[in-house]
């Protein structure tokens, strides 16, 4: 068989060790040797099998790489490093370092590249890297060249097939997996694949297998895989909807006796078990390959290592090495599996968990949440704290799982704690774009505001992809306010970009003293531009502020350790991903075991506790009773170095003054010099905190006070807020 790529050569010239090893009779093949009594006699050979076999990956990686180089050790165990090594990194996330490690495997074993583990991995870890062309560009050259064996070629056209049928492109799937099951001859092997796509669908989103149903009719409901698809959806339909069961179990009949399929005992065992007892793959359960034995306290992690968040999952992955190491250090470690969202086996590995770890963390994305509702997985067995902003509309949170996550509503009770809680603004402007996350904002920022004793008072909805509607949007906006007394401030829930697009036109209509409020999508756009050296318009912003829940140059003791060992690893700096990985398996190690058969009430009860106990990196987490979490979020202004943490007094005056002096019509803003900064900014160092909720203060606590990042968790629910001491006057309509 053809090796894949020009580097693979590159790495047989560059690994004469490996080339040598490749040239040996006897080589064995992808299943791993026993242990030689000569590799027993080296201890590090003992430590690294240690490693493997509890999912110390990166502990099992630095030692294989260094056995590799052994010269004393059997030909067997050195391949055996190679593969372990290469493995490790891939498991870890390191999927540049698992690429060559996966070439140099196949260099020194070439029965391998024609085994479906080798190329399995191999296309995981180019996914892994946003090649995702190149992943199915090599299994389908795989399928096409013909000379690996026939169940091999399945498996990659069952894989193919998954990747095609979750971008949408059901019907080219559903081609190749034709194409292939024409080949077959073997009863046992058709039986074999038949079993493992019905695995896999299982694990397909509902919009996925839709459109893969949308393919099926009555003239081909018996052949494959259609027939297959065509179960997968009666099956779940079942689950929910009653009358639907009937259906299924003819469909079962049929497919029993007129199908096509080799095995016809799979639809009866598929309806009476379900799809717990079907194989995936054949790979061995991840269990056996890499999921850590439990020893002490174990939880796991669901996170996509690769496709397009590969990046963010990457950050919290080394987020909790960073925190595993601390627990270690202090004598309390937790080990912990990280599962890859983005492989077509995910389920199958946590399902696969020993039955000790019962806290997983995670997932991150929609559609893996999906996934693992539509599997059974959830609500199931094991406790899930969610890193989303939601569970959507059937989780219950707090009784189906938690979230460890910030969520909208934080980011406009941060808004709301400044703006009505300290300044005394009760009127408010609300401006949006026509679209569902404009849409959702703003009907949660109405219903906020009149909770808290305020009210949006005058309301606009521009087109966000026509910006010649835009002026005419603000003028609308204002009109509505000229009539009915004017507000204070104004809520904008868009991006950036078009904010600042927006923005302008206030000045424009010589509407200068309002304070202007934003999501927290400005302070990650602020973060960006900071970090690209991008210039922004700062004269737009004087009185804008937005909310966040990571700020890098906190006091708090634990952002500081974080930063101190990111930095000391010549790490990147660590960002609120880093931290949401570091704060999880800190706070996991507080939580403790979970028992299968702990309530929901004592789940939410031990997260209450453990979220009051712990030192945060990010903004902190608090959970009530019933397990509602709330974020108490920073508050940042804008500025050319990127988001600074709000000083609340300074802005006041800020604000006081430009009221007070009336909005001047023609004037031009105000610049970023004309602030007065603080006396740390003028001399280049981060603002601190004065231990009464100024720099760096966010919100999400009873008002005037504000959120310090060294200070405890506020209450769930702000209260309704107190009269300030001191109101900002209303802004006065100037049109």
């Amino acid at each position: 068989m053809k090796f894949p790529t020009h580097a693979f050569f590159r790495v047989v010239a560059l690994l004469s060790l490996l080339a040598a090893l490749a040239g040996c009779a006897g080589m064995q093949g992808p299943e791993e040797p026993g242990k030689p009594s000569a590799a027993a006699r080296d201890q590090r050979w003992a430590e690294a099998d240690a490693a493997w076999q509890a999912g110390r990956h990166e502990q099992s990686r630095n030692l294989y790489s260094q056995l590799m180089t052994q010269r004393s050790l059997p030909q067997d165990v050195k391949l055996l490093a190679i593969k372990r090594s290469a493995l490790s990194a891939l498991f870890m996330g390191d999927n540049k370092a698992a690429l060559s490690g996966i070439e140099a495997w196949g260099a020194a074993d070439p029965a391998a590249v024609n085994g479906w583990e080798w190329n399995y991995r191999y296309a995981q870890a180019l996914t892994g890297l946003g090649q995702e062309d190149r992943a199915r560009e090599h299994l389908s050259r795989l399928i096409q060249e013909n000379r690996a064996p026939w169940l091999v070629q399945a498996e990659a056209a069952i894989d193919l097939f998954m990747r095609y049928a979750k971008t949408g492109d059901a019907a080219r799937g559903v081609q190749v997996l034709s194409e292939v099951r024409r080949r077959g001859t073997d009863p046992a092997a058709l039986g074999k694949m038949e079993e493992y796509l019905a695995k896999n669908l299982g694990s397909l989103p509902d919009p996925a297998l839709s459109k893969c149903d949308a393919l099926v009719s009555e003239a081909i409901l018996n052949t494959f895989p259609y027939n297959l698809i065509a179960l997968e959806r009666a099956r779940r339909d079942a689950l929910t909807k009653p009358d639907k069961r009937p259906w299924l179990r003819e469909l079962v009949d049929r497919l029993s006796r007129m199908s096509e399929l080799a095995d016809k005992t799979l639809p009866q065992r598929i309806m009476n078990r379900g799809l717990d007892s079907l194989a995936a793959s054949s790979l061995a359960p991840a269990s056996q390959v890499d999921a850590p034995a439990p020893s002490g306290h174990s939880v796991a992690v669901l996170l996509p290592l690769g496709g397009q968040f590969r990046e963010f999952g990457g950050k919290v992955v080394k987020g909790i090495h960073a925190g595993q190491a601390e627990l270690t250090q202090a004598g309390t470690p937790v080990e912990v599996t990280v599962i890859d969202v983005t492989q077509p086996d995910w389920l199958t590995r946590l399902q696969n968990l020993p039955p000790e770890i019962t806290l997983v963390g995670g997932p991150m994305h929609r559609i893996s949440l999906q996934e693992l509702q539509n599997s059974g997985g959830i609500p199931g067995g094991r406790f899930f704290l969610v890193f989303m902003p939601t569970l959507g509309e059937t989780l219950h949170e707090g009784v189906d799982a938690w979230r460890f996550f910030s969520s909208p509503k934080d980011e406009i009770d941060a808004l709301l704690n400044l703006s009505l809680g300290s300044f005394g603004i009760r009127h408010y402007g609300l401006l949006r774009p026509e679209d569902r996350y404009g849409q959702a904002m703003g009907e949660l920022f109405a219903l906020e505001t009149a909770r808290l004793g305020g009210q949006v008072t005058a309301t606009s909805i521009y087109n966000p992809a026509d910006a010649t509607g835009w002026d005419v949007a603000v003028q609308q906006m204002l009109q509505q306010a000229e009539a009915g007394g004017g507000f204070g401030a104004v809520f904008i829930p868009d991006d950036w970009n078009r904010s600042d697009g927006i923005l302008p036109y206030f000045f424009h209509n010589n509407v200068q003293d309002l304070l202007i409020m934003g999501p927290q999508l400005w302070t990650e756009a602020l973060s960006r531009a900071a970090a690209a050296k991008s210039s922004i318009n700062i004269q737009n912003y004087r009185l804008a502020v937005c909310p966040g829940a990571w700020w890098q140059e906190s006091d708090a003791p634990a952002t500081r350790e974080l930063t101190r060992v990111m930095h000391a690893e010549g790490q990147q700096p660590a960002d609120f991903w880093v931290a949401l990985g570091y704060d999880f398996i800190r706070m996991a190690a507080l939580v403790g075991p979970l028992s299968p058969g702990t309530s929901p009430g004592d789940v939410s009860a031990r997260l209450a506790q453990s979220a009051a106990s712990l030192q945060w990196s990010m903004a902190p987490l608090s959970y009530d009773a019933t397990g509602q979490v709330h974020q108490s979020m920073f508050l940042f202004r804008p500025s050319v170095a990127g988001p600074v943490p709000l000083d609340p007094e300074g802005f006041r005056e800020r604000l006081n003054t430009i009221r007070s002096r009336g909005a001047v019509p023609g004037a031009a803003p105000e610049s970023e010099s004309a602030y007065a900064a603080s006396r740390e900014e003028q001399i280049g160092l981060a603002p601190l905190p004065d231990g009464q909720g100024a720099e760096g203060a966010g919100a999400g606590v009873p008002a005037p006070a504000a959120a310090s990042p060294t200070g405890a968790p506020s209450s769930l629910v702000p209260p309704a807020p107190a009269a300030p001491q001191a109101p900002v006057p209303a802004h006065q309509p100037a049109i």
